[in-house]
């Protein structure tokens, strides 16, 4: 009996390296400034010359990118400070056309999604290379996040129409309104495009503060809502070649 090889058979498998990869929050930021923008641009009033309307009339006018700003600031003041900076002279000349506007902010707290609609999915697909040969491992969970919206007025009248407007549209998503978007980014040099569903407004308009800008009275006032979106990370692969010997066996006495 010898103790040569009787069969020789190649095998190719997966290895995880211990690399890893995952989608951030930046591009998800963007993508629901951009929802909440196109929001408020989409709200309008038709009785302009009454005189409780003529200031968010004058805000209908204007270009979706003066209406609502992405940033994180301290307070309405800074906000207003750093808006009056950006625009420079043309505020003290035509003043009544910079308000109404606001921000958008996200609270800096993020927490796993639990429950049977958004469980953790792991290894749910693959990125291959033109050969189809594969490079990562896909895994998939949610988060919650939360936003804040502050908008900043003349009038308190102004401020509680935005707010309502804001909330209606959000309460009436079956009648043609997304409540569910995307965001685009990057993973292990492939673009995805990542799902955000607006899941509600979490309370009403606050109660609108009185605010000083430059010897001049304004308002503010703010409203937060929920998300849950989605975050892709890739786990790295590498592919280990390998050889499985089949032997004679020996008989045992």
């Amino acid at each position: 009996m010898t103790d040569e090889s009787i069969i020789e058979l190649p095998f190719s498998s997966k290895r995880f390296t211990g690399e890893v990869e995952h989608t951030e929050l930046t591009d998800i930021d963007r993508a629901v400034g951009s929802f909440f923008q196109s929001v408020v641009h989409s709200l309008i009033v038709t009785d302009k010359a009454r005189k409780e309307n003529q200031e968010f009339a004058r805000m209908t006018e204007r270009p979706p990118n003066t209406k609502l700003y992405s940033g994180e600031f301290q307070s309405p003041q800074e906000f207003l400070m750093k808006l009056s900076a950006k625009v420079g002279k043309k505020v003290k000349q035509e003043r009544n056309e910079l308000l109404p506007t606001g921000y958008i902010s996200r609270d800096p707290t993020v927490s796993f999604t639990d429950g049977s609609d958004y469980t953790d999915v792991t290894g749910f697909s693959e990125i291959t290379d033109k050969n189809d040969k594969t490079l990562y491992r896909l895994n998939k969970s949610f988060v919650r996040l939360t936003y804040s919206l502050t908008f900043l007025a003349w009038n308190k009248s102004t401020l509680s129409r935005i707010a309502l407007g804001v909330m209606m549209w959000s309460r009436h998503q079956k009648q043609g309104r997304p409540h569910v978007f995307k965001a685009k980014t990057m993973i292990s040099e492939l673009p995805v495009d990542i799902a955000i569903e607006l899941t509600g407004m979490k309370d009403v308009m606050s109660e609108p503060a009185e605010i000083d800008h430059e010897n001049t009275r304004l308002f503010a006032s703010t409203m937060r809502f929920e998300v849950i979106t989605e975050v892709y990370e890739s786990e790295s692969l590498e592919h280990v070649q390998g050889r499985l010997e089949i032997r004679e066996g020996r008989h045992l006495e």
